[in-house]
């Protein structure tokens, strides 16, 4: 009865497998780049939202998962892989800048100085003065306050775990400086040095614990809450301070919408930017990347109020888990993990994963465990299940990709380089770690697609070709020598119809070109054609790279070709 099961189970998983290959790049066609839209402006500001951290939790680990077990047709669609394509993405098969996301340097590759310096103007808090504390808790092993600095601007101070200095802080800083640089919303952060005996609390500050009791506090409970926290060697302590940000909302659900702003017209699961944030946050191992960790922010630009998106703390990122190192099963795992819990319990504990096996410890404690050893692109995991990334699927994943490759070395050890670590050692352990992470992530996405960009038409209108720069190849993820496409060329309107494999020369930087069937010259043509609908004018050229045996088949790029008579062809779409 078991090899039963699990031969209808194996079946199932190809059967799946068979319908995922076979399914179609979907595309909405446009003569012209689409502008972004424009947002429409709120009547009234939003209502403040404020989801249960435990309920959220149960939702997605727990009842989540467990509706799968007992709810057999759901687990059915998920092995069927029936997940949709985002429903955001423009002709060109990206997003266009949105409250949500701009684009940074995978459009305009930035600075040295861009990169390290982050939103704002890269100071940091005013530390010449008091410090007043007019908000304190205590989670855990480290407090958090707010704080106004000298200069009266209000901050978010969290502070190292005793016995990891510079762990919690750095990794704050350098993540939030590699997601701005990519284009998503973060607060200005920085390190900072706090000078215990400048902290004052400030008038009627009161203190609230676990049973929610509020109770009135001073200097010497402030002191208090600062003593675990590790101190160096001037007396001073080391912390990651993010500016508060006015006008908040509560956070954003990564999944619906919220329903009081008008902007908000697409499902949070289905939107590009979130769902292609799955392969930063596994890059960056951004593990607590749950809606807690989000902000909505209300702006008011020339009267004028929309919602803004931000990607907030960032404490569980890297090599930290906030109050400690990560170990091998970060990013792993979920931190309760149904699936694994029930393989293992099935095979009687014979079931294991790598990091059950992995024993080589952290090298830094100011890193804690970051590395590529254990790291899969494909099937990291966050703390906990995030439906954006659930719904992920490759066109995302690619998207999300070519943000990571867009960082070079030097802008990656410019964001390190904020981190402020001491030890050279860490920081350059920390930065070879972020590379080797940077190109296993994109090897992973480059082989799961044809990766053709800067696309172009050259040559005549009666010899047109293709201009393209293969991906693959100038990242070095596979050789320029023997790089072959399968091509299938399709002009209903023209009668024309297509298919071979072709091997263009490509030169070592990606360049290439191939030849495309021109359209007919005769004028009768032209005249018919132009009577036609602009659907049925197009022609489509679909190329799919022939990959190694040991690599897996890649979807194709569709390009979409509108007839010009002066030129042969001109590019109005693409989908991967």
């Amino acid at each position: 009865m078991m090899m039963c099961k699990v031969h209808i189970f194996l079946a199932t998983l190809a059967l799946g497998a068979l319908l995922g290959a076979c399914s179609k790049n979907r595309l909405t066609v446009t003569q012209a780049p689409r502008p972004a839209p424009e947002a429409p402006a709120l009547s009234e500001a939003p209502v403040e939202r404020d989801p249960n951290v435990i309920v959220d939790f149960l939702e997605y680990s727990v009842r989540r998962p467990l509706s799968h077990v007992f709810i057999p047709p759901r687990a059915l669609r998920s092995w069927l892989g029936s997940k949709v394509e985002a429903y955001n993405p423009t002709a060109e098969d990206d997003v266009v800048n949105s409250s949500w996301f701009t684009h940074r340097n995978g459009k305009r590759r930035m600075t040295r100085d861009e990169v390290a310096r982050g939103p704002g103007d890269g100071t940091g808090p005013d530390t010449s003065g008091t410090w007043t504390v007019f908000r304190a808790n205590k989670e855990g092993v480290t407090p958090g306050f707010m704080l106004q600095d000298a200069a009266g601007v209000g901050y978010l101070v969290k502070f190292d775990p005793p016995d990891y200095a510079e762990l919690a802080s750095s990794a704050e800083v350098i993540t939030s400086r590699l997601l701005h640089a990519s284009g998503y919303f973060v607060p200005e952060c920085a390190v900072t040095y706090i000078d215990p005996s400048n902290v004052r609390a400030a008038e009627g500050l009161t203190f609230e614990d676990p049973l929610g009791r509020e109770s009135p506090v001073g200097d010497d409970f402030v002191q208090e809450l600062l003593r675990p926290v590790p101190r160096r060697a001037d007396g001073k302590v080391r912390a990651a301070a993010c500016k508060l940000l006015s006008g908040t909302l509560g956070p954003f659900d990564y999944e619906g919408m919220r329903d009081e702003d008008p902007a908000d017209s697409i499902p949070h699961e289905h939107r590009r930017e979130l769902r292609g944030l799955y392969v930063l946050a596994a890059w960056l191992n951004h593990l607590d990347t749950k809606q807690h960790n989000s902000l909505d922010i209300l702006v008011d630009e020339g009267g004028q109020k929309r919602v803004v998106h931000y990607l907030i703390d960032f404490g569980s990122s890297l090599g930290s888990a906030a109050l400690r190192p990560n170990a091998p099963r970060d990013g792993v795992e979920h931190d309760v993990d149904l699936a694994a819990i029930g393989a293992r319990w099935v095979t009687a504990g014979f079931y294991s994963k790598s990091w059950e096996r992995y024993r080589q410890p952290p090298t830094h404690p100011a890193v804690g465990f970051y590395s590529a050893d254990l790291f899969d692109p494909g099937n990291w995991k966050n703390n906990y299940p995030n439906p954006a990334f659930q719904n992920h699927t490759v066109r995302d994943g690619y998207w999300g990709a070519k943000l990571v490759a867009s960082f070079d070395e030097e802008q990656i050890r410019a964001a390190v380089a904020a981190g402020q670590l001491s030890d050279p050692g860490a920081a350059d352990a920390l930065t070879r770690a972020i590379i080797a992470r940077r190109d296993l992530t994109v090897a992973y996405w480059y082989l799961r697609v044809t990766p053709l960009e800067e696309l172009s038409i050259e040559g005549s209108a009666q010899a047109p070709i293709l201009g393209f720069r293969d991906l693959a190849v100038s990242e070095g993820v596979v050789p320029a020598d023997g790089r072959r496409y399968e091509m299938r060329f399709d002009f209903p309107a023209a009668r024309i119809r297509t298919e071979h494999v072709r091997e263009p020369r490509i030169s070592a930087g990606g360049e290439g070109q191939l030849e495309l069937p021109g359209p007919p010259s005769d004028a009768a043509f032209w005249q018919e054609l132009r009577s036609q609908a602009i659907a049925k004018q197009l022609a489509m050229l679909e190329l799919r790279a022939i990959a190694a045996d040991d690599a897996p088949r890649p979807r194709s790029v569709r390009i979409y070709l509108l007839p010009v008579e002066e030129a042969g062809y001109r590019i109005v779409g693409r989908a991967y």
